[in-house]
């Protein structure tokens, strides 16, 4: 230990005239474990872990974040140590600058050191055993230092009850809506409060109804418990005692079979009452807390996937799979298996206690009540048709894709399994469709009218246009999608606004269009326009166009108008031209270009038009436009040609709707345009 300053470092790097960065205090220890982790959009991204000691935070850069996996060593950089205050931090740092870029607050909780006695002895030995306690980072880190430098160490995942796949986030899902709250003993069950018909609407999920003792499940660390039933087999105890991490509630049904291998109420209270509870499995369908985090005001989708993720392969410890949007079709499923019902549950809503209309129990003619805390008359069903049935589509086996050998059928098939997760950019907004009925190698035309012979049942919105009232075709539903795609779309080209809303766009968008330039340069542009909007106070979304452009979204609160969103965009486009010169361009005739990336921000005009997440391209390679996450943009074997309507539905099963803010995380622009004046006038 010497007398020098620990701050002199950074104070002598920063100019805190220009930098918004804290200027360092007096250094005073507090007594506190505060870590931290700064998403730093620099040169490079990276991330810093902060963790405070001594009155500063200790910082180490780490260029390829972090992994659950514990084969995953990752290096970390000891840099200049930080003051306290920048646990705050969070904003642009202008170029110049040290350290010049966006940086985000990632992560934050507190840590406990483990093994060594002192902070001290652990940094002289170089190792530091890390407990962290963070909303993505959860569980014991090691940070061991390396003979290739003094300030050059290795950063890992321990294995422990939290270690698992190769992500940087524990459940996979956004905690940052999820109070902290102790572990309840227990909560009321939600409910469904009526029964009802099938029926088909992607923004509603369809699970089997298990015959069996609705139960929740409890575990407190190595305790766990069935609230409310008298013993939990220890069979069954140890395969919970395995969830991640310490703490959790699940919400599932146990369940008996009978001599047919269908769960069964009956053989499930009787090994209830007669102590023969070995036989029992749990079927969960919901987590409603985790650690020391209420997930019940997380939406169902996210609290189903961070269930998926905390369990075990475990034959008696099971998760409720769904189907998400085709009711009739799980319906006719379970009825063919000889199962009774089935519950629908809205995708959004949130888990409150008791009855809800946004569960609804949908019952195979007939069946009885299965849960035994129901009992409510199962209705009568209504033959209700599928989306095949009423769409008919033809000529499934014409080829669309001659080099890859891709069908009409195919396209099909690809568009009714990611359904799920398109129709809801989809929804009100009217369509234009261009229709290529010889596949991508024919002749194609653009069509806005739904045409003279659309059926009856297809919904439409009338528009004026050339002086005409034209009615566009609106897809909410799967029927309505796979008419579509059967009229020879490949594409789709919905509105950036909706049906009752026309004037007022969801969203502003920056499309890069690179034409002949190199998508390398597309990525460094879209890099450099994620960190001017994040600087500025945006959260901004990315996808490729399913080419090899990428479109940057920022999703708008209610209220803005085109004139608003376009201009916006221009002056975004307008600042990454001033940056990038040598890349980028805003003029608008090809020959003019100079071979540079087009920024092109008028798209955002009534009627104008942008592919959705997730639509397939009229493309050789059968590219999709496909979501991405920011730290994709460091990959440097990024391709969009390898997003394709294969890999696409393996991709949204393990990642899910990476642009699903789109429709939930409306955005005030106001800050941001002030913002981004001063940046226009060079403050």
């Amino acid at each position: 230990m010497t007398d020098r300053d620990p701050l002199a470092d950074y104070r002598e790097k920063r100019d805190f005239r220009r930098t918004p960065e804290p200027p360092p205090a007096a250094v005073q220890p507090r007594g506190g474990q505060v870590f931290v982790v700064h998403r730093h959009e620099a040169r490079q991204l990276h991330y810093d872990l902060r963790l405070e000691h001594g009155g500063v935070l200790c910082s180490w850069a780490v260029p390829k974040g972090f992994s659950y996996d514990p084969a995953q060593k990752h290096l970390a950089v000891r840099t200049e140590d930080h003051p306290l205050a920048y646990e705050h931090f969070d904003g642009r740092i202008p170029k110049g600058q040290y350290g010049a870029g966006t940086m985000t607050l990632w992560d934050k909780g507190h840590y406990e050191l483990k093994v060594f006695p002192t902070w001290e002895a652990a940094l002289a030995k170089g190792e530091l055993k890390l407990v962290l306690h963070g909303r993505r980072l959860r569980g014991e880190w090691h940070l061991v230092r390396t003979q290739q430098g003094p300030n050059t160490w290795l950063l890992f995942k321990t294995r422990d009850g939290f270690a698992g796949p190769d992500r940087d986030s524990v459940l996979g899902i956004d905690l940052g809506r999820a109070p902290l709250a102790p572990l309840p003993d227990f909560l009321e069950p939600m409910r469904w409060a009526t029964p009802g018909a099938p029926f088909v609407d992607p923004t509603w999920l369809f699970e089997v109804e298990f015959a069996g003792r609705r139960s929740l499940l409890r575990k407190d660390g190595p305790l766990v418990t069935l609230p409310g039933q008298p013993a939990v087999d220890p069979g069954l105890a140890a395969a919970a005692a395995s969830l991640r991490g310490h703490r959790a509630l699940l919400d599932g049904v146990l369940v008996a079979t009978d001599a047919q291998g269908r769960p069964d109420a009956t053989a499930t209270a009787r090994a209830l009452a007669g102590g023969d509870l070995q036989t029992l499995c749990y079927y969960a369908f919901d987590l409603l807390h985790w650690e020391d985090y209420d997930l019940r005001a997380l939406p169902l989708l996210d609290r189903k996937a961070a269930l998926r993720a905390l369990l075990p392969a475990h034959p008696r410890l099971l998760f409720v799979d769904h189907v998400a949007g085709n009711g009739p079709g799980l319906l006719e499923a379970i009825a063919a298996r000889g199962l009774p019902a089935m519950v629908g549950k809205r995708g959004a809503s949130l888990y409150q206690s008791g009855p809800s209309d946004d569960w609804r129990r949908i019952a195979v003619a007939d069946a009885p009540a299965t849960y035994q805390d129901r009992a409510e008359p199962a209705p009568e069903r209504t033959p209700t048709p599928t989306a095949w049935q009423q769409v008919r589509p033809s000529n499934l086996t014409k080829v669309y894709w001659p080099g890859a050998g891709h069908t009409k059928g195919d396209l099909l098939a690809y568009y009714a399994t990611v359904a799920e997760w398109l129709l809801p950019h989809l929804r009100d907004r009217p369509l234009h469709l261009q229709r290529f009925p010889d596949g991508i190698d024919g002749k194609s035309f653009y069509q806005r009218d739904a045409g003279p012979q659309a059926p009856a049942w297809l919904s439409t919105t009338p528009i004026e246009h050339d002086g005409a009232l034209v009615p566009h075709l609106v897809v909410g539903d799967l029927p309505t999608l796979l008419h579509a795609i059967n009229l020879g779309s490949i594409d789709l080209h919905p509105w950036l606004s909706r049906v009752g809303h026309l004037d007022q766009p969801d969203y502003a968008v920056l499309d890069l269009d690179p034409k002949e330039a190199p998508f390398a340069w597309v990525v460094r542009l879209a890099r450099a326009a994620g960190r001017l909007l994040r600087g500025i106070g945006l959260r901004p979304l990315l996808k490729t166009s399913g080419k090899r452009g990428m479109h940057v979204f920022v999703p708008l609160q209610p209220g803005y108008g085109y004139e608003h969103s376009r201009m916006f965009t221009e002056a975004v486009a307008r600042c990454l031209v001033r940056e990038l010169p040598e890349l980028a361009t805003i003029e608008r005739a090809p020959e003019r270009r100079e071979g540079k990336v087009y920024l092109d921000f008028l798209q955002n005009r009534r009627s104008q038009t942008i592919v959705p997440p997730y639509a397939v391209r009229p493309v050789a390679a059968a590219s999709v436009s496909a979501p991405l996450h920011w730290d994709e943009l460091e990959d440097d074997g990024l391709d969009p040609a390898r997003f394709t309507l294969q890999t696409m539905p393996t991709r949204l099963q393990q990642h899910g709707d990476l642009f699903r803010p789109a429709l939930e995380d409306g955005q005030d622009l106001a800050p941001a345009i002030d913002a981004l004046a001063q940046l226009l006038r060079g403050r």
